[in-house]
């Protein structure tokens, strides 16, 4: 059986992921572990720099909700390099990730572009995901399959907007990662 967290938990468990989001969009690749590294620490987490990932996004989505549930409180970054999927890859990723974390209230994963295009970029899902999506009226296996993830993800509030920026060092087919394990105070 999973820890629950009460709302403001769950809040505060998603602020580190999108604080580093933030972080990480003004700057180059090369620069994100440090900056990484920085963001977990001034929230008091770990953070563990896992690298690349090459998988196509359901695949690696299998492969990072796998490393957040079986790996150690805090946070888990990648980044992922989807140039032949590029406008649906990160909302495809989080929408399966959300299917794998169903029940799993400690665990959250982030996938976004951070190339300064702004907009519905990416998406911030968790293990009640699924069920707003459910209670929204959508069957999310059916809606990653038939590729309405935007749509299924805006059902769960999971969408990411990201403010447009210029010259940012990064690929437009470059996409953050993140994954959480979260161990919230005993009064959450």
């Amino acid at each position: 059986m999973s820890a629950q967290i009460g709302a403001g938990g769950m809040r505060r468990a998603r602020r580190p992921l999108l604080q580093s989001l933030a972080a990480v969009t003004a700057h180059g690749l090369t620069t994100w572990p440090q900056i990484l590294q920085c963001e977990a620490r001034a929230h008091g987490l770990s953070v563990q720099w896992r690298g690349l990932l090459a998988e196509n996004p359901v695949i690696a989505a299998v492969r990072v909700a796998h490393a957040i549930e079986m790996g150690p409180p805090g946070m888990q970054a990648w980044y992922a390099h989807w140039p032949s999927v590029r406008g649906s890859a990160p909302l495809e990723f989080a929408a399966t990730v959300a299917g794998l974390l169903a029940g799993s209230a400690p665990l959250l994963a982030l996938a976004c572009a951070v190339d300064g295009g702004g907009g519905d970029s990416g998406a911030l899902v968790d293990g009640e995901s699924c069920a707003r999506m459910t209670a929204a009226g959508f069957d999310p296996d059916t809606e990653v399959r038939l590729g309405n993830c935007a749509r299924l993800l805006g059902s769960a509030g999971d969408l990411v907007s990201v403010p447009a920026q210029t010259d940012v060092g990064v690929s437009p087919a470059q996409f953050l990662i993140l994954g959480l394990k979260w161990h919230a105070p005993v009064d959450d």
